[in-house]
């Protein structure tokens, strides 16, 4: 996988973190949270989760090593 395409994934799933489309408000409620804010954590684990992968199998990319 290229930088480029790391850091396009990385940044898609980073702009899917903002909860855009709950412009207007909706009375839901998931788990005692609204449910724009059950959106964005549940989004955010999944962009800590595949950061973490990231790191763990492209860090000698980033690094400057050549494989």
């Amino acid at each position: 996988m290229t930088k480029l395409k790391l850091c396009c994934i990385s940044a898609s799933l980073l702009i899917a973190t903002v909860p855009w489309f709950f412009t207007e408000f909706k009375p839901g409620k998931i788990l005692g949270f609204p449910s724009w804010a059950f959106y964005s954590i549940c989004v955010t684990f999944v962009y800590a989760i595949a950061t973490a992968v990231f790191f763990e199998r492209y860090w000698s990319l980033f690094a400057g090593d050549e494989k």
